[in-house]
């Protein structure tokens, strides 16, 4: 009943920004409008009785075992993605989702685009070139602040979005309140709902791996997942968990930054307007929550990796995370780790931002997070420095 209700209420939030909000903020969010009122539910028309098929085609599904996950956690901007991806590099030891997959939940659909795939690649490849061209056109001006792609791994939290479960709805409409509970899944979401979402996930993640490989170690990466860290404990008892965490004048900066660019874009801010208290909320809710989750949690289950270690030296840093918890690194990840570094010192960030952007100074930054600081090592601004 709560995502029915759920998607009713975007609904309406969507058509009374179209309805009074100003040009250019009432088109991005008919756009919205469209999406969820229009794509929405053929896209779930079609999954529901591939979900249904699944069952009869791959029954087998049912009986995998996600066993010993690896879950990455930690505020936005911290180096999630490029742990991720680093991983995901290794197809033969590591299973994830891509962006693609969010939008095909079933195996039915899953294994339908992968023989359309393959008749693609005989036929020369044209249809990988369209995709690669709908990057182009619409993903293009957001990769320049998070590289993203249809093809390339991703958050899986956005799977959860075809049954309205997605805290991404909170991130698209911060200004209902309603969807709280689905950013705050630990803290403000009602024991039997949290239990509804990881059915829901642990589901997803069981095709996941029955079409990419049972035998596979499953890698998830969301900045979301910081907030349902106890929730994902309690569904995956043999899940372990990195923590990414940076300096938090760069975190708050760059995820001001990132926050306000999709705000705008998407229309739930009109341009120009900020909105550095919710950005504030989410970066200490962030580091405190993980905090207290993971202590939580016995020692040998989760890690704390730090921004900087990661970036100077990625594939060390993923030697080290095996060891940590006591896995066997397969042969397929230590070729893939053998050049991380030398990928990585050949990428270039396109992401640019300033403290005066967001009317805040590094300064005020150090005082409100001073407690990360202090639990984490972290250079002060040069100011308290001394």
């Amino acid at each position: 009943m709560e995502p029915v209700l759920d998607y009713f209420t975007l609904l309406a939030a969507a058509a009374r920004t179209v309805l009074t909000a100003p040009w250019p903020q009432n088109w991005r969010r008919f756009k919205f409008l469209f999406l969820f009122g229009v794509i929405w539910p053929v896209l779930k028309a079609i999954s529901l009785p591939c979900l249904l098929l699944d069952h009869v085609l791959y029954p087998g599904f049912r009986k995998v075992q996600v066993r010993e996950p690896l879950f990455i956690v930690g505020n936005w901007r911290t180096g999630s993605t490029l742990l991720y991806r680093t991983l995901a590099r290794d197809e033969e030891s590591v299973a994830c989702f891509r962006m693609i997959d969010a939008f095909l939940p079933a195996i039915t659909m899953k294994r339908a685009a992968a023989w359309l795939a393959r008749v693609d690649g005989w036929l020369g490849g044209y249809g990988r070139r369209l995709v690669l061209a709908m990057d182009e056109r619409f993903l293009a001006e957001w990769s320049k602040i998070h590289d993203t792609g249809f093809l390339k791994p991703e958050e899986d939290e956005f799977a959860l979005i075809v049954d309205f479960c997605s805290a991404a709805m909170f991130e698209l409409f911060p200004m209902v309140k309603r969807f709280r509970r689905l950013f705050f899944v630990d803290q403000e979401m009602p024991r039997v709902q949290q239990e509804f979402v990881m059915r829901r996930y642990h589901a997803l993640a069981q095709r996941q791996l029955y079409h990419l490989g049972p035998h596979k170690r499953f890698v998830s990466k969301n900045p979301l997942f910081t907030f349902k860290i106890r929730s994902l404990a309690r569904e995956f008892p043999d899940a372990s968990f990195v923590c990414l965490v940076r300096n938090p004048v760069s975190t708050v900066l760059s995820t001001a930054s990132l926050f306000h660019f999709v705000w705008h874009e998407t229309g739930a801010l009109p341009p120009g307007q900020r909105d550095m208290g919710t950005v504030l909320e989410f970066c200490h809710q962030g580091y405190q929550h993980a905090a207290l989750a993971l202590s939580e949690l016995p020692a040998a289950r989760w890690t704390v990796m730090r921004f900087d270690a990661l970036v100077a030296d990625p594939g060390g840093s993923v030697e080290r995370l095996w060891d940590r918890f006591g896995w066997p690194l397969p042969a397929s990840l230590g070729a893939v780790l053998a050049d991380a570094g030398a990928r990585q010192r050949g990428w270039k960030t396109r992401h640019a931002y300033d403290a005066a952007d967001w009317g805040i100074t590094p300064g005020e930054i150090y005082r409100d997070f001073e407690y990360v600081y202090r639990e984490h090592g972290f250079e002060p601004p040069a100011e308290h420095q001394g």
